[in-house]
C-alpha cells in the first residue's frame, strides 16, 4: 500500500499511536537529517528577528500498512545544532541558562500522537503530538501537507520508497521555562520544517509505540 501514488502513504504514516504491539506489517522509515530542515523566528521589539534554524534532526516514521491509523512517528532534534547566524545571540540562547540547557537537555523531542482535518484533495492534515524542550513537556498541532505522493524511488536511499512533508507551528517560549526578557523578546516563536525520510525497514514484526522496538517473537 506505502507503493501506491496519492496523498494516503502521507496519511498513514503520521497517525494515532497505538500503546500495545500488534503483529501488522510496519514500514519503517528513517528521517534524513541532511535533507531534512527546521527554521523558526521570533519577535524583537516587535519586529520579526532573522530567520534562525536547528540541523541534523534524526527520527523515525513507523507506518501500520494494516492499521493506518495506528502509525505515528518520533523527531530528535540536537539543541546545540541551534544556528541564529548571530554568535552572541547564539551563546545567549546556549550558555546563558536563560533559554535553553543543552548540558542537562541535549535534545528537544517531537513525538505524533494523532491526525485531524486531513484534506485528500490538498494533502493537508494536521499532526497532533508532544514537544518536549528543557525537560518539559507540552501538547503542540503542526499544520502540515505532504510534498511528493511518497510512491517513487529515492536512488540516495537505495532505491527504496520515500516520504516528505512540509509543515509550521507555534507556541510559547514560557511555557518551556525561557521566561528571560519577556515584553523585549516575543514569547511566541514561529517554526517551520520541512522533513524528508526514506525507506528503512520493512517487516511483518509488531512494532511497540511506546518504545519504538521491534518485539521479540
Amino acid at each position: 500500500m506505502m507503493r501506491r501514488a496519492g496523498f494516503l502513504p502521507m496519511t498513514m504514516v503520521f497517525c494515532l499511536a497505538a500503546v500495545q504491539a500488534r503483529a501488522d506489517r510496519v514500514v519503517v522509515y528513517a528521517i534524513d537529517p541532511v535533507q531534512t530542515r527546521i527554521t523558526f523566528n521570533w519577535t524583537y521589539l516587535g519586529m520579526t528577528s532573522p530567520t534562525a534554524s536547528f540541523s541534523n534532526a534524526s527520527g523515525n516514521i513507523y507506518g501500520n500498512l494494516d492499521r493506518p491509523e495506528e502509525s505515528w512517528a518520533e523527531v530528535s532534534i540536537p539543541v546545540t545544532s541551534l544556528k541564529t547566524f548571530m554568535p552572541i545571540i547564539d551563546r545567549q540562547l546556549l550558555e546563558s541558562g536563560d533559554f535553553f540547557k543543552p548540558r542537562e537537555y541535549p535534545e528537544m523531542r517531537f513525538r505524533s500522537n494523532g491526525i485531524m482535518h486531513v484534506d485528500n484533495d490538498d494533502k493537508t492534515f494536521s499532526l497532533t503530538g508532544t514537544l518536549t524542550v528543557n525537560g518539559i513537556t507540552r501538547p503542540v498541532i503542526l499544520s502540515a501537507k505532504a510534498i511528493g505522493s511518497g510512491s517513487g524511488s529515492n536512488p540516495f536511499a537505495g532505491n527504496g520508497q520515500s516520504a516528505g512533508l512540509s509543515a509550521t507551528a507555534t507556541f510559547r517560549r514560557s511555557e518551556f521555562g525561557m521566561t528571560r526578557m519577556l515584553g523585549v523578546v516575543g514569547d511566541v516563536m514561529k517554526v517551520q520544517l520541512r522533513v524528508f525520510a526514506a525507506e528503512k525497514a520493512h517487516t511483518d514484526r509488531p512494532v511497540r509505540s511506546d518504545t519504538g522496538e521491534l518485539v521479540q517473537q
